[in-house]
């Protein structure tokens, strides 16, 4: 980062640090873990006044709160409670409860953070000179620090299962936040290395509030466990946590203009962990155009809206998952043609046939090079364009091609009704074949062009022309009887049209099949 100038580049390393430093965060949790389970891990104790370290660690999140417009509080109503503990463990202790509060806390909602102390006062006379008068120490008394938020809650029949190793509350492919199931687990064996306690208390839609309870004194420790009896009285102050968040500037999407033939193909990117849908973007941005959506709910509404050339998706997201999201748009008319690739961390063989069922096009496991994504967008791109370049020499006449999906034969047959219903009305438009087939002017033509090749217009006037060489073949009449039936009230325009698409003139044309 300190070598970095460009800013894209600076850009693509703050998102390998990001990672870099959640994975290893992740790897000292289960390293922590191994060592309790062992029994190589040991309390190193000094007595410490936590009020300050407690409150250091929850201003810590306080401008992650003010970005997500969450409410955070802290009280007490002492300034001071004196207890031994390992302070390095009851960071981890408090960090992890506060993370899991903000993870499933919605915007606009409130996290709180109570200390309360239960014990009798003592007189300096008492203890070690160097403590306070008036302070709380006494072996048989305990603080309890509560942490509540106003978040999506736990249902009853979890509670009992959230301190489990690996266990996710939301194990759903629409949960809205990641997470490993480790936090927790890693969080009750380190309360009750300190030989407290935790509990938690919740009501599903309405929040939760976890409870740390830890013995004051130091009588309930081995004499190994205690490193030191000073008191310490640092402000235990942290360094703010990094969260990967996009600003509000980075959620603004430009409008997309309709396209023309010479632009880019035009990509939709589903994905909610904001940095891999930036990854994805920074390797595609050169040869594509790129939209993005947060959720399949709003991929959905931006492939309907763009009807891109090919869709990437997660398939664990909020609101719609990838699976969900890919069936409405592969049984949707507007959108039934876009390809679909699949990004997922599941590599089981029940997880690929869930993602085919739905019509997804390819699978891309999660983590994935981009140059093999690339290979697959351009192999669904060019299969693609051969089915097109198939529709445009043939005509769509015949729509029985197997790579066609039984949505895209609905629609195609429906286009050719509409249109062979109107074919002798030379006032039939584009407009009006917008309006008869229910999509827009830019849905219908990005459809078309990607299906068969043609623009709307052009279809019309290739469904005319090869239903007009059809009827010359049949000895259906003269020339202009055949150009009327086919919407041409004009023989001289229906013969240069007949011409220019087929290279000869009807007569010529006519003379061939006779030979």
């Amino acid at each position: 980062l300190d070598k970095a100038k460009d800013q894209v580049f600076r850009e693509d390393i703050n998102v390998i640090k990001r990672n870099a430093n959640r994975l290893h965060g992740l790897v000292n949790q289960l390293l922590d873990l191994s060592k309790l389970e062992s029994g190589n891990m040991t309390l190193r104790t000094s007595p410490l006044n936590i009020i300050p370290l407690l409150k250091g660690l929850v201003l810590s999140f306080a401008s992650f709160a003010e970005r997500k417009r969450i409410t955070l509080k802290f009280n007490s109503e002492e300034e001071e409670i004196v207890a031994y503990i390992d302070k390095d463990k009851v960071e981890k202790i408090v960090t992890n409860l506060l993370s899991n509060a903000f993870k499933f806390t919605p915007e606009g909602g409130g996290v709180e953070v109570v200390i309360n102390c239960q014990a009798e006062l003592v007189s300096a006379s008492s203890v070690n000179h160097k403590i306070p008068k008036q302070v709380r120490n006494d072996k048989n008394g305990f603080v309890e620090i509560s942490i509540s938020d106003t978040g999506i809650g736990i249902s009853p029949d979890r509670i009992d299962k959230i301190f489990d190793r690996f266990y996710q509350v939301d194990s759903s492919h629409t949960r809205e936040q990641e997470g490993t199931g480790l936090g927790l687990a890693l969080t009750k064996e380190l309360v009750e290395l300190h030989k407290g306690q935790i509990k938690v208390e919740s009501s599903e839609g309405k929040g939760s509030i976890f409870t740390v309870t830890l013995p004051l004194g130091k009588d309930h420790l081995k004499p190994e466990e205690i490193i030191e009896d000073k008191i310490e009285t640092e402000e235990g102050v942290t360094e703010e946590l990094e969260l990967s968040t996009e600003s509000d500037e980075q959620k603004l999407r430009s409008d997309i203009e309709l396209v023309t033939e010479t632009e880019k193909l035009l990509l939709l990117i589903v994905e909610d962990n904001a940095d891999v849908r930036k990854y994805i973007k920074g390797n595609l941005n050169e040869e594509f155009r790129i939209v993005e959506a947060e959720n399949g709910e709003d991929g959905l509404t931006q492939a309907i809206n763009h009807i891109p050339d090919l869709i990437i998706s997660d398939v664990m997201m909020p609101k719609m998952d990838g699976f969900e999201m890919c069936d409405k748009i592969k049984n949707d008319e507007r959108t039934s043609h876009i390809p679909v690739i699949m990004l997922t961390a599941k590599a089981t063989s029940k997880d690929k046939i869930d993602g085919y069922k739905t019509g997804a096009d390819d699978y891309v496991m999660k983590p994935f090079d981009t140059e093999v994504l690339k290979a697959r967008i351009n192999n669904l791109i060019q299969q693609r364009k051969r089915l097109s370049d198939h529709f445009k020499n043939e005509g769509i006449f015949e729509i029985n091609d197997t790579n066609v999906t039984s949505t895209d034969k609905v629609f195609l047959k429906k286009a050719l009704d509409i249109i062979n219903k109107h074919i002798s009305e030379e006032t039939f438009s584009v407009n009006a074949f917008t309006e008869e087939i229910a999509m827009s002017r830019s849905q219908l033509r990005r459809k078309l062009v990607a299906l068969v090749g043609e623009s709307p217009g052009d279809l019309i006037r290739s469904i005319r022309l090869r239903k007009a060489a059809n009827l010359i073949e049949q000895n259906f009449g003269n020339i202009s009887e055949i150009a009327a039936e086919v919407g041409y009230n004009n023989p001289a325009n229906f013969a240069h049209s007949f011409k220019t698409y087929f290279g000869v003139s009807p007569s010529e044309y006519l003379n061939s099949k006779k030979a």
